[in-house]
């Protein structure tokens, strides 16, 4: 069984130097809301701080909205698709959804959603509760504009993250859930071979252009059969 970090407890002071803590967490230690005020500490959102030494990365970020959220709340759309190694901005908002029926508030900074949650939709990456790959796509195939809802679907079948096959299963087990149509034209468009995010935003403007579908990497030999090189798209 995986352990999900849900944020570090705060046992001395030479703890808070390590990352965020909340307010209660200094006040434990004998640090006063007066001296978070200082410069020694920087403000990461509600009643959550950190040394100001530390770079304000995502994953500080995201440590930080971690201490502000139930045990149940998990990071999800374009936030579990950046946990997940793609290349989306994770902190713009930072995205967690909560299961149906939860009584969970809004969160200040956060974007904050309900939807019914199956335990094979969550999975624990680098220590965070996340949405899996397969969830993360069926909800930014709803969420995003069509282009780059594929354009993350490609890098996640690109960089070995699921195979093509997987998101068609997928599909066929989610049929009449809310979005999943939507996620089928993604399937369907999605390329595997796709190796950057403007090939496939290039590829897309031809096929919902109306243009034939053009195969990606493909290798050119010559008459001899010396290889001459790979286009993008062919």
């Amino acid at each position: 069984m995986t352990l999900c970090f849900l944020g570090p407890r705060v046992d001395a002071p030479g703890v808070l130097a390590q990352g965020p803590f909340t307010l209660d967490d200094a006040r434990r230690v004998g640090v006063t809301r007066r001296q978070l005020q200082g410069g020694r500490f920087r403000r990461l959102g509600p009643r959550t701080y950190a040394r100001a030494g530390l770079s304000e990365t995502p994953e500080l970020l995201l440590a930080a909205a971690r201490l502000r959220l139930p045990p149940v709340a998990v990071f999800s759309g374009r936030t579990a698709a950046w946990l997940h190694g793609l290349d989306v901005p994770p902190c713009a908002p930072i995205e967690v959804t909560v299961p149906d029926k939860t009584g969970v508030s809004a969160r200040a900074g956060l974007s904050l959603r309900r939807a019914a949650l199956e335990p094979a939709d969550l999975v624990c990456v680098d220590g965070m509760l996340a949405t899996s790959v397969l969830r993360t796509l069926a909800d930014l195939a709803l969420r995003l504009p069509l282009v780059e809802a594929v354009v993350v679907a490609d890098s996640a079948l690109h960089s070995g993250l699921l195979a093509l096959t997987e998101l068609d299963a997928y599909v066929c087990a989610h049929a009449g859930r809310k979005g999943v149509k939507r996620l089928r034209r993604v399937a369907e468009l999605a390329e595997p071979a796709a190796e950057s995010q403007m090939e496939s935003r290039l590829r897309l403007v031809l096929v919902l252009g109306g243009l034939p579908r053009p195969e990606a990497q493909v290798p050119l030999y010559d008459a001899e059969g010396h290889f001459l090189g790979r286009p993008a798209l062919f």
